[in-house]
């Protein structure tokens, strides 16, 4: 049983699903009933929080968790507006799934509606922990780029805990921790490899420790590039750049194809239009046909920090370096 688990204690406390102060505002000054339900101690990137077992109410702001709920099959009461990626599609009927705010900002006028019992944020909806907390039991599911796989299994663990779906998460990180070990041989006889966020035509290079650095921290390909510890979100690039670093592999992050639109609402440009030139062409990785435009919502959007995010992630690049094709 891992450490998550044997730190999770069942005990029975009442617990208030809405505060006082939020449910005057929100419903009128009608009196909340005070419920005495089983509930369960988890540790999240915030602490400790009890938590309600099962519970039945569950809006989450990311998409990452969402990941995990629809992994596991656990319910979800309310959901961020956001551009889906394929396989989570389902959460894109809002009929079924009501929008509840943004990967950034919750609307509070709908979870007045959905009365959730437990709330989970992480990473772009991280800063509104606090408020949340105060509305009803919140779990920050934020990972670290330096300890993602921990980061990983802690909150697989902490909602499968919640559910008594324990074997199933343990299942489900054995999957991921499985793949990744098959997968970093491949990576370490493949040519070093430099990884590229690109919006538009403005980029930013993706060394070692900084934010999509578990390409090489965590997944084994060679880095081209030195790690600068100064700049955790990325070292700015140019064309020449990357033809003076001349990189066996480049793979690029498409930062608009992830969220469907453009910084200001301006002009889209596809990467695989951008890195169409002749300086590209002329490096090792556009000699070789080494130019990989990586699964832009499954980096960009979800960070590579929930289990099906990761495993896509890791059989495109492992399809790469073996020259097959991913369906």
């Amino acid at each position: 049983m891992s450490s998550t688990l044997a730190s999770a204690k069942i005990s029975r406390r009442t617990s208030l699903v809405w505060t006082a102060a939020s449910a005057s505002a929100w419903f009128s000054g009608a009196a909340l009933a005070h419920t005495t339900t089983p509930s369960i101690d988890v540790q999240h990137a915030r602490g400790t929080t009890p938590v309600p077992a099962h519970p039945r109410r569950v809006v989450a702001y990311d998409l990452a968790a969402l990941d995990i709920l629809q992994s596991l099959q656990l319910p979800v009461a309310g959901v961020p507006r956001a551009d889906y990626p394929a396989y989570l599609k389902r959460y894109a009927d809002h009929q079924k799934y009501p929008v509840a705010g943004s990967l950034f900002e919750p609307d509070y006028d709908v979870l007045s509606q959905l009365r959730p019992d437990l709330i989970l944020v992480a990473s772009r909806s991280a800063a509104r922990f606090d408020t949340l907390s105060r509305i009803a039991p919140t779990l920050d599911l934020s990972t670290r780029g330096t300890h993602l796989l921990e980061d990983m299994n802690r909150n697989v663990q902490t909602l499968a805990a919640l559910f008594g779906k324990q074997r199933a998460g343990e299942q489900l990180m054995n999957q991921v921790h499985s793949e990744i070990a098959a997968l970093k041989p491949l990576a370490a006889k493949a040519g070093p490899g430099l990884l590229v966020l690109a919006i538009n035509d403005r980029m930013s290079a993706q060394a070692p420790g900084s934010r999509f650095g578990l390409l090489h921290d965590v997944l084994g390909v060679q880095p081209a590039l030195a790690a600068d510890p100064t700049k955790p979100r990325g070292q700015s690039l140019t064309m020449e750049d990357i033809a003076r670093i001349n990189p066996e592999w480049l793979y690029v992050i498409d930062r608009n194809a992830a969220t469907g639109s453009a910084p200001g609402g301006g002009e889209m440009i596809p990467s695989q239009k951008v890195f169409d030139n002749a300086t590209i062409r002329a490096t090792k990785a556009g000699q070789k046909g080494q130019v990989v435009f990586l699964d832009p919502k499954g980096w960009y959007l979800l960070g590579s920090a929930a289990p099906t995010a990761m495993l896509n992630n890791v059989r495109q690049i492992r399809a790469a370096l073996q020259g097959t094709k991913t369906a």
